[in-house]
């Protein structure tokens, strides 16, 4: 029996912690590597997130049954017309990029019997007081499922079988709620990154403050380096309305501060700057704790449905991590 094929287009930090977490939960899997960094390509071949790599982009999905696409937002279009023609039928496709709405619309391209899934992965927030580690870890991880419109239902359970071998949360939602619950919690920190380094950065004195501008300040605007310019503008663009009224929610709040530090209100500063540490520390436990909602992982039915487009092989490799 050949093996499964599956295929990272993408072997970026999160492309490499993909290809090494599924070498844990798959043993008998081919896993194909593609960027168009070929540095970056052969490091994850180098740490065996992939058996090897392939430079050409749609070679690189020829007969894969499982296509993840690890790459920016302003990098699908380009790649999804690149392999519509080269996607074997019943291929399961997942993006993991931040718009689902604007992934749905291009998966156009693909054919009707390819499943597309479009999909985030938001890894777990690092405790304070936790080890530094630069690895990504998935466990813990919530992972959304959107598939396009015509997804057969099977296609999706199957996916999110993967998921939770993978020990992420699957959470299904559509790309509309999606977008408008991630543009608050994704594009508008880096928005406050973008003001915060623009202001201080364009003040006269920038040339001697800047080393003074250490660690604190790399990590309240480094959401600035986590996508591009335009794929940021994409984001916020998207949704004009939500974008405004969580910018203008922002100014309401350091209006506020501003008023009662004016004021000489040392007391309304103190409560205010409380209740926002006091909120981030019950969301920090409460990723802890983990989702209370959400159903438990589904056992995989023998004969499973992941297998039948999957392969057994890999199916039953996925039962055997339960």
């Amino acid at each position: 029996m050949s093996k499964t094929r599956i295929t990272i287009v993408g072997c970026g930090k999160l492309g490499t912690a993909l290809g090494l977490a599924l070498r844990n939960v798959v043993k008998d899997a081919e896993i194909i590597g593609h960027d168009k960094d070929n540095s970056a390509a052969k490091r994850a071949e180098s740490l065996k997130a992939v058996d090897r790599t392939q430079w050409n982009l749609p070679a690189s999905v020829e007969g894969a049954q499982l296509i993840l696409l690890a790459i920016p937002q302003d990098g699908l279009e380009v790649t999804l017309k690149a392999i519509a023609k080269d996607v074997a039928a019943g291929a399961i496709i997942t993006d993991l990029c931040p718009v689902k709405t604007n992934a749905l619309r291009l998966a156009a391209v693909l054919p009707a019997n390819v499943a597309y899934i479009s999909s985030d992965v938001i890894l777990k927030p690092t405790m304070p007081d936790a080890q530094p580690d630069t690895a990504i870890s998935l466990k813990g991880a919530a992972w959304t499922i959107t598939p396009r419109s015509g997804t057969a239902p099977e296609s999706v359970a199957q996916f999110a079988n993967i998921v939770s071998a993978l020990e992420a949360a699957p959470i299904f939602m559509d790309a509309d709620e999606h977008d408008g619950l991630r543009l608050a919690v994704d594009a508008l920190p880096a928005a406050l990154g973008f003001a915060m380094m623009s202001v201080v950065a364009g003040d006269v004195a920038w040339r001697e403050r800047k080393w003074l501008a250490g660690e604190a300040f790399n990590q309240a605007t480094a959401q600035l380096d986590q996508r591009t310019p335009a794929e940021l503008a994409a984001a916020l663009m998207q949704q004009p309305a939500a974008s405004a009224h969580w910018l203008n929610q922002t100014m309401r709040q350091l209006v506020t501060l501003r008023d009662a530090i004016e004021s000489g209100d040392a007391k309304q500063v103190a409560q205010l700057l409380s209740q926002a540490q006091n909120q981030r520390i019950e969301w920090l436990n409460d990723w802890q704790r983990g989702r209370e909602d959400l159903p438990p992982n589904a056992e995989v039915q023998k004969p499973s449905l992941m297998g039948s487009l999957l392969g057994q092989r890999l199916a039953d490799q996925l039962q055997r991590k339960r």
